[in-house]
């Protein structure tokens, strides 16, 4: 309320402070809201595990679980693995290296997330892409085709590969990141470094 001489009156006064007070939650409000949105959506994970098909060397049982799998220098290297997303909101996954590694689409029924369609001898099958998008709790089969591509193959030297570069697009908000594979992927060795190592192993195993 203003007075005949002018001034502001004691309600109007409390009344900007409410004003003010008001507008100051909301924006504090407004920037803990995106913080934590922003966390969320940075925060989003999605892991390769459960099925892994390869056409790879056979590994004495003896081994722990550490390779993915092992393919001489000069093998075709095909490998298929399951990959899920584990957030609890969509997220769209894109290869890096679209060459190495791609996705099937996602089928219309979930009962087949971790189901390998087509065999591994003939190659990744058709129709794959550099990305997914991939709903809550959702999976599919990712193919890793020949990593070690352009590399020098020298007479026992092993490329090891135990992630795949992607970007994870989550909640608007793209970040680059890296998938790790359930074990180590080895390729190399010459063109016999496969049966060299298989002996190699199986004669640690059996010692």
């Amino acid at each position: 309320m203003v007075d005949a001489a002018g001034s502001v009156g004691p309600g109007q006064r409390r009344g900007r402070r409410t004003a003010w007070v008001v507008g100051a939650v909301v924006v504090v409000a407004l920037v803990a809201g995106i913080g934590v949105w922003r966390y969320a959506a940075r925060s989003a994970q999605v892991e390769a595990s459960g099925v892994t098909r390869h056409a790879g060397m056979a590994l004495p049982d003896c081994l722990p679980d550490m390779a993915l799998a092992v393919y001489g220098g000069g093998d075709e290297v095909v490998v298929a693995q399951s990959v899920r997303n584990v957030s609890p909101w969509p997220v769209t996954v894109i290869s890096q290296d679209p060459e190495a590694y791609r996705f099937e689409a996602l089928s219309d029924d979930p009962a087949d997330d971790t189901a390998v369609t087509g065999g591994t001898d003939g190659g990744a099958p058709a129709g794959t892409s550099d990305r997914v998008v991939l709903p809550a709790g959702r999976g599919v089969t990712m193919w890793i085709v020949d990593p070690q591509r352009g590399s020098v193959q020298e007479s026992g030297v092993w490329y090891e590969f135990d992630q795949v570069p992607v970007t994870v697009r989550a909640l608007g908000v793209e970040r680059e990141s890296s998938l790790r594979l359930p074990g180590t992927l080895y390729v190399g060795g010459g063109a016999d470094g496969g049966d060299r190592l298989g002996e190699a192993l199986q004669e640690a195993c059996d010692a």
